[in-house]
């Protein structure tokens, strides 16, 4: 039955895609935006997730995290031809977890800067987009606690919008060192 599903799922997404994809021209999705992002257009992405290195703690007893919670603001700028958008974010994370009688907290503000390179498919509103971002990890820590910090994160995701209209959509990434779903909105 979940087969069933699955394929019944795929057949739909796929004739929904060939019927959309009718008078698309193919050879210019590489050099253009999908989901109506032009030239000097700012999309901003509010979004929460979860980071990468928290799977590592969950094992230990009393684990809870807050998810990282951040802003993006990326800015649509080509290179010759190709779709790029520039920008930054902004975010923290937080979590807490005990090894036998010691307790452990700990909250970092994350921040950096991101580019990546848009690709336009058929679907009017969708936009999908591979990311790399430069950044930096800034913990504050109980005193007298131990931490091994990654100060310096380097990461790359895959990732997708889908514009309802001119102004609003969604926000889906998958990467490294997180991975996140939100709402995007472009001015």
């Amino acid at each position: 039955m979940k087969r069933f599903k699955i394929i019944t799922i795929l057949m739909v997404l796929f004739c929904g895609t060939a019927l959309s994809a009718k008078d698309f021209d193919w050879s210019e999705c590489w050099c253009n935006y999908g989901g109506g992002i032009q030239q000097g257009d700012c999309i901003v992405n509010a979004s929460a997730g979860l980071w990468f290195s928290d799977f590592e703690y969950a094992v230990y007893n009393n684990f809870m995290f807050i998810p990282p919670v951040m802003v993006e603001v990326q800015f649509a700028q080509p290179i010759w031809k190709l779709p790029f958008t520039f920008g930054g974010y902004a975010g923290m994370r937080g979590y807490s977890y005990k090894i036998n009688e010691d307790e452990y907290r700990y909250l970092s503000v994350f921040c950096g800067g991101e580019a990546a390179y848009h690709i336009q498919l058929p679907p009017k509103g969708l936009d999908l987009y591979a990311a790399t971002r430069v950044g930096v990890n800034i913990p504050f820590v109980r005193p007298g606690q131990e931490w091994n910090p990654d100060f310096f994160q380097f990461g790359e995701a895959l990732g997708a919008n889908w514009f309802f209209n001119e102004f609003f959509g969604l926000n889906l990434e998958f990467g490294f060192p997180f991975s996140k779903f939100g709402v995007s909105f472009q001015f």
